[in-house]
Formats: C-alpha cells, structure tokens, sequence
C-alpha cells in the first residue's frame, strides 16, 4: 500500500530493532572483554541494557521482533555478570 506521496509502507514489525539490540550486545561484551573504563561498572551495563529495551518495546510497540532485541541485550548484559 502506498502512501500519499507514492512511497510504499513497510509491512511487518520492524525487525532492525532486533539487529540493532546484536550490536549493543556486541559492544557490551566488548567492553568487558577488553575492560574499557566505562562499560565496567554494573550501573552502565543495566542502564544501557534499560535505555535499549525501552526503546525497542516503544519501535516494535511490543511485537516480537522488540521482545527478542530485549532479550538479547539483557541476555548480554547478565552473561557479563557471570563473567
């Protein structure tokens, strides 16, 4: 279906959300891994891991594709207390 202007809408829930929660799971385990400064303190962590969710729940208004980018960045951000 085509908006006013000719363009076509996207159809499906936005699963870039999803690619985009990988690379902020990336760059929290890189950031334990090689120990940078900021990304050590237990309070970044969750609040990136906070921030992201929020954000990908409101994207995706709560489909799957927000619920897994949630998951991966909490899944990322635990396995780096685990570490």
């Amino acid at each position: 279906m085509a908006d006013d202007k000719g363009k076509e809408k996207p159809k499906g829930p936005p699963w870039w959300v999803t690619y985009v929660a990988l690379l902020v799971a990336g760059i929290i385990l890189m950031g334990q891994a090689y120990e940078i400064a900021q990304l050590q303190k237990w309070t970044a962590r969750l609040g990136i891991s906070l921030i992201y969710s929020a954000i990908a729940l409101l994207v995706a208004n709560g489909k799957l594709p927000g619920i897994l980018a949630a998951i991966i960045v909490w899944a990322a951000a635990l396995i780096t207390f685990a570490l």
